[in-house]
């Protein structure tokens, strides 16, 4: 598969599109909701992109998106109730040669 994930983007609210505009890699702890989105290139129609939620390597939540090319997101609710600490996002297309790409996010 030629499909492939760039401009990863971590953000509290998305533009109308449905993106991150700029890059977060902190977060108040009140913070409601995280979202992640991603640039998919050269994807075909089914074609399933996982985003993986982990604080301190603990999976704290996962999606499945099925999508083509275009904008994939996903979002982590914290409702103001997570801990502070280290967290992170993996997001991967779910096949045997995809790279995932990862971003650290702190919340404090």
């Amino acid at each position: 598969s030629t499909a492939n994930l760039s401009d990863v983007k971590l953000c509290t609210e998305k533009n109308s599109g449905g993106v991150c505009d700029s890059d977060a890699s902190t977060f108040p702890a009140s913070t409601p909701v995280i979202y992640c989105s991603a640039n998919l290139k050269n994807a075909p129609s089914g074609t399933k992109v996982t985003f993986e939620w982990k604080h301190s390597g603990q999976n704290m939540g996962k999606a499945d998106v099925e999508t083509s090319s275009g904008t994939v997101s996903s979002n982590f609710t914290t409702n103001g109730a997570v801990e502070p600490g280290s967290y992170s996002v993996t997001v991967k297309i779910n096949t045997d040669n995809a790279t995932p790409i990862t971003k650290e996010f702190t919340i404090e």
